[in-house]
């Protein structure tokens, strides 16, 4: 017997006699509920198609407090505020600024800190959406990982004129509304097996959040950084980036991709990855970067191997390919 949940879409296998709570908690949902006796309604919901039993009587429509329906047959039920595994509520706050400076390369970083008592949740590699002065919303990646509590940290390109209008917003208000969390290329759960992260410009963002949650949690299957700019000039310092050169699991590449005459890497990010790895069957891929890179790389990766659904990034969701 299944109960499918609306609007998530998500859908329940229902044991013997057991009750839509409950087979929800069983799989690992996060569900509005408290009284578990039908008293508090917090766990109500909508019955859309079957037939249930609640308090002695069957019902096929109306009202039901999941705590105490148990599915007669398969149903459709429309319930809101339910979590799948992994995943977070979305929350908006307004934090204070406690850092804005240039790093290089044109990037600033920004560090935002949460209000008291209010820690954010979210998992490594997800971003947030900052609202600017005029209502609109923009998205950064979060360099900072969960285990920072309070504080978080973006990198932001200013090149742009909207880009250094926002900068200049931050200065002057000294805080900032956001929300959060977005996006699925994320850890919630660590991989059984090597990572490879591939980063264009400020891409690397999203890459230190996942590096630290790595040191974080003591990940030991190796990790493959690679991080790419069209000019050497491009690259900004990383804080961690010396405590990074020192992990045994963690190899660092700086690829370059206009400039053939500086003494590292040259050529495309994918270009390298394949140069490295005569085998991408057990990897790992997040990547981050522009559309036309990350559909690039992985037609590349592809090709020379890998299942494209070893391969993660934001991109797949907010610009999916024809």
């Amino acid at each position: 017997m299944r109960v499918t949940l609306q609007p998530s879409g998500a859908v329940l296998e229902m044991l013997p006699g057991e009750r839509i709570l409950e087979a929800a908690q069983r799989l690992g949902y996060e569900c509005p509920q408290s009284c578990r006796n039908g008293n508090c309604h917090i766990c109500s919901a909508l019955l859309v198609d079957g037939r249930v039993r609640q308090d002695g009587e069957v019902r096929d429509h109306g009202e039901l407090y999941t705590c105490i329906a148990e599915p007669l047959e398969d149903c459709t039920v429309l319930w809101d505020g339910v979590l799948a595994p992994g995943e977070l509520p979305v929350r908006s706050m307004a934090c204070q600024l406690s850092e804005c400076v240039e790093l290089g390369g044109d990037v600033w970083r920004v560090r935002l800190r949460a209000p008291a008592g209010k820690p954010p949740r979210y998992h490594a590699g997800q971003y947030l959406m900052l609202e600017r002065e005029n209502g609109e919303k923009s998205a950064f990646s979060l360099a900072s990982a969960p285990h920072l509590g309070r504080e978080l940290e973006m990198h932001v390109l200013v090149r742009e004129a909207s880009a250094q209008s926002l900068i200049e917003q931050l200065q002057r208000n000294r805080m900032a509304r956001v929300q959060l969390p977005f996006g699925d290329t994320h850890l919630a759960e660590l991989p059984d097996g090597p990572l490879v992260l591939i980063a264009a410009g400020t891409g690397m963002a999203q890459m230190h959040s996942l590096i630290e949650h790595c040191r974080a949690k003591g990940f030991k299957y190796p990790v493959h950084l690679y991080w790419g700019v069209r000019r050497p000039e491009d690259f900004y310092p990383i804080e961690h980036w010396d405590q990074w050169e020192q992990l045994p699991n963690l190899q660092l590449h700086k690829v370059v991709s206009d400039l053939w005459g500086w003494e590292g890497r040259c050529g495309m990010l994918h270009e390298a990855v394949c140069e490295d790895f005569t085998d991408l069957s057990n990897v790992h891929v997040y990547a981050s970067g522009s559309p036309a890179m990350i559909y690039a790389t992985l037609d590349a990766l592809v090709t020379a191997g890998m299942d494209a659904h070893q391969m993660r990034a934001d991109v797949f969701a907010y610009a999916p390919r024809s």
